[in-house]
């Protein structure tokens, strides 16, 4: 009897321990992930300098380890934002308002205007497609806000519905027969709340029996055919949400830390350099073991304190943020036609206007015989001089300029696969009119940029040199180009959209995190047949 007393207890303290030491390694991995996202920043605190669309998935998960101490200058940025989103004119993602609403749920700040506007009340998620059904109801499941009596849909209504969409072999793609490793962790995230409920616990049950059959033999799992640490990472958020901590999720994390880099991220494919958005996604991932080690889901209710968002139908301000930040609008200068001036002749002007203000104070202070009025004149006639030590550009002086240690690229951009579509056109997206006739938005030309620059730096020089517009959102899968040229997604239909290829090929990767080299080719397409019709 002693004996087996004391063999329980070694084991117990050995599971203790066990316990212990994971969960200090995953307080380690998401403590150093959080630093390099503020060394990357230059930020003396983790919420200098944040808003809704930078690096909201970082913040995310901030909050949800750390609560919401610190975060009322993010915050109420990001408030005045989601409201903007829902009082802007014509359409808007769901998955924007989705995003807010989720990204706010972690600071107990999601209102219900935007939960309503997000997923109770919005009435354009099959506009979007499935992922716009997986995200109402993760954005539901956050707010921890239910529907009023008058609202469109429930969180089990939204649940049945996405249910409605599983394949045959319990899984969720975007398209095809068989399950997607990406979409069905997606699925069984947003599930996973709602297990209570027969119908959703037996839907779970088969989407994460889908998910386990396409598990790699060496843990990891692969989007369109390629082992990617972002697929790695989302299946373990899945698995930690579904209650799985068998060998599938040890695998799992054991394939996610093959992908870790020298200076701490993470990298997209194996032995690549560290990407911005595969080292967020880790982050997600090792998120959701820190908050199963506390008996909580990463994706799920937290305070239930809601406030309503400011009045802002007046507004007309657009949201913006930087190329990296994680869903930003970005409005170069109109393309209404200007006349042509040069940097010279803008110094020219204002030297002039300066010296002659200059010349006339001088007269004046010769015929009043006023010395101080005759220094203001000398003054003036310097500062006119002056101005030619400056270095004043126009915008295409600038773009011009062939960067120090820079590769030159050809880019261009176009909607030439719509135009056999144009009957099926959904004006309220795309108006006819802004569609071009030969289909041509931004003619392929060369472009200097620096070495490093990836194919969204190399759309975003050539559109502002061109003055197109570009909108475009982030996430944790990198950037998304929805618009150019206000040509924008979903205009020809739930497939149509952007796309990009780099010397002919479709690369499996955002166009923000694809580096180009000196030499290459960068073409956005417009697709109608989510790129089978490139």
């Amino acid at each position: 009897m002693k004996k087996l007393i004391s063999a329980v207890c070694i084991a117990v303290f050995f599971a203790v321990q066990t316990a212990f030491c994971n969960a200090a390694a995953l307080s380690d991995i998401t403590d150093e992930l959080f630093a390099l996202n503020m060394t990357e920043r230059g930020a003396e605190s983790f919420y200098d300098g944040l808003r809704l669309g930078s690096a909201d998935w970082t913040v995310f998960c901030y909050g949800r380890l750390h609560g919401a101490e610190g975060s009322g200058g993010f915050t109420d940025s990001a408030k005045q934002a989601a409201a903007e989103l829902i009082n802007a004119e014509g359409f808007v993602t769901p998955t924007e308002l989705q995003r807010a609403a989720v990204v706010l749920s972690a600071f107990g700040e999601c209102s219900r205007e935007l939960i309503n506007a997000a997923s109770y009340c919005n009435t354009d998620l099959d506009r979007q497609g499935l992922n716009a059904w997986i995200w109402a109801l993760t954005a539901a499941n956050c707010s921890g806000i239910e529907p009023d009596d008058g609202a469109v849909y429930a969180r089990l209504q939204l649940a049945e519905s996405l249910i409605a969409r599983q394949l045959e072999d319990g899984g969720f793609a975007l398209r095809g027969s068989s399950a997607d490793a990406d979409i069905t962790a997606a699925a069984i995230i947003a599930l996973a709340p709602l297990a209570d409920n027969d119908n959703v616990h037996g839907a779970l049950d088969r989407a994460v029996f889908a998910l386990s059959a396409i598990q790699l033999e060496d843990g990891g799992f692969t989007s369109l055919g390629i082992e990617t640490s972002e697929s790695t990472a989302q299946a373990i958020i899945a698995f930690a949400a579904a209650g799985i901590a068998d060998e599938r999720l040890d695998n799992a994390v054991s394939a996610l830390l093959r992908f870790r880099t020298e200076d701490g991220g993470f990298s997209h494919e194996p032995n690549g350099s560290a990407n911005k958005m595969s080292t967020v996604q880790a982050l997600q991932a090792f998120t959701a073991l820190s908050l199963a080690e506390r008996g909580e889901l990463l994706f799920d209710k937290p305070n239930d304190t809601a406030q309503e968002l400011p009045d802002m139908s007046e507004s007309s301000e657009s949201v913006s943020a930087d190329p990296s930040g994680e869903y930003s609008e970005i409005v170069p200068e109109t393309e209404e036609a200007k006349p042509t001036i040069t940097g010279f002749q803008i110094k020219l002007m204002i030297s002039a206007v300066i010296g002659v203000t200059g010349i006339a104070v001088l007269i004046a202070a010769i015929v009043r015989r006023g010395k101080r009025i005759a220094v203001s004149g000398i003054i003036l006639l310097i500062l006119s001089g002056a101005v030619w030590l400056l270095n004043i550009r126009t915008p295409a002086e600038y773009y011009a300029e062939v960067p120090e240690n820079g590769i030159t690229v050809r880019v261009g951009a176009d909607c030439t696969n719509a135009l056999p579509r144009l009957g099926d056109i959904d004006e309220s997206v795309n108006p006819l009119s802004v569609i071009p006739e030969d289909g041509i938005i931004l003619p392929l030309d060369e472009i200097s940029l620096p070495e490093g620059a990836t194919a969204f730096d190399a759309l975003i020089e050539a559109a502002r040199a061109s003055r197109v517009r570009v909108d475009y959102v982030g996430s944790s899968y990198g950037v998304y180009v929805r618009g150019i040229g206000f040509v924008y997604e979903f205009g020809f239909g739930s497939e149509s959209g952007w796309t990009y290829r780099v010397n002919g090929s479709a690369p499996q990767m955002s166009a923000g995190a694809y580096e180009l080299s000196d030499g290459d080719t960068v073409e956005f397409i417009y697709t109608c047949e989510l790129g089978y019709n490139e």
